[in-house]
């Protein structure tokens, strides 16, 4: 058992910080060998499963994504950049998406994908395009927003926006406890938290 590795010793072999392991084990997909114990600061490592979570990691972090669509992707950089802050399960919306701005710049338009954000358990994305286009990249953004919340962020499997009492995301049956005790004063009653706030704003008296 002397091989045994800490939390915080696996962050660091990883280059990963110890929320980001809290999470991918809480996830439950990709978990170390040795039994998880409830409290998470007690957790450990066997030197075999370095390689697995940086496969995760990788997955995680959109790598390969990265490569692949290097034409239409420009990470942000600088003070306060974003990257694409959301789950793997969403990489086929982002392609989709990336597809399409691909086929805008081989028609001699600009456009590039600079980040991406999960809200209220929805894709956003954020971009610079040229103006002539504008519209276009606009509806193929909302049609990524609308993919989103039937998508679960963690798997890519059929999903719908689950409500905690302090968090909701879009998770299907098996990540569902990602959110914690659900809200039945909102879970399963708000599937998209924007079109709902519209109608409570289209509600109020003027």
């Amino acid at each position: 058992m002397a091989d045994l590795m800490t939390l915080p010793e696996a962050a660091v072999v990883l280059g990963a910080d110890v929320v980001t392991l809290v999470h991918i084990i809480d996830v439950g997909d990709t978990v170390p060998t040795p039994p998880v114990p409830t409290d998470f600061e007690d957790i450990v490592f066997a030197p075999d499963d370095i390689e697995r979570f940086r496969v995760e990691l990788r997955r995680r972090r959109f790598e390969d994504f990265k490569i692949e669509y290097s034409d239409v992707y420009t990470e942000d950089t600088g003070p306060g950049a974003r990257h694409l802050e959301f789950g793997p399960g969403w990489r086929d919306i982002l392609c989709e998406f990336c597809d399409g701005l691909r086929e805008f710049q081989n028609a001699g338009s600009r456009t590039r994908l600079r980040w991406g954000k999960e809200k209220f358990g929805a894709m956003r994305l954020f971009y610079d395009c040229s103006d002539e286009i504008a519209t276009y990249i606009a509806e193929r953004k909302g049609i990524a927003y609308g993919k989103s919340l039937r998508t679960c962020q963690e798997c890519g499997e059929l999903a719908r926006l689950r409500f905690g009492h302090s968090i909701c995301l879009t998770l299907c049956d098996r990540h569902k406890h990602l959110v914690g005790e659900l809200d039945p004063e909102r879970d399963g009653i708000i599937l998209d938290v924007d079109a709902w706030s519209r109608q409570q704003r289209e509600g109020e008296p003027g």
